[in-house]
């Protein structure tokens, strides 16, 4: 399983270079839609990554509020 800081540091490095490029013949447009394919897929395992923690982690309890005795 790849983890959550990979994935960002991925995203990251990927964001970095579409933002760097200069899009002028047709490889450069195919090089930039692959990139922009790796960016959604890389989103979507870090979206799954975040719902299969919460999901590890149970239920979120909260403790009653402690009131001051007056």
């Amino acid at each position: 399983m790849i983890s959550r800081r990979s994935i960002d540091l991925m995203l990251d490095l990927i964001e970095n270079r579409v933002a760097c490029m200069q899009v002028i013949d047709r490889e450069d447009h195919r090089q930039l839609a692959i990139m922009t394919q790796a960016r959604r897929e890389l989103l979507a395992l870090r979206a799954g990554a975040t719902a299969a923690l919460r999901r590890a982690e149970g239920p979120v309890r909260h403790e009653p509020a402690q009131v001051a005795a007056a």
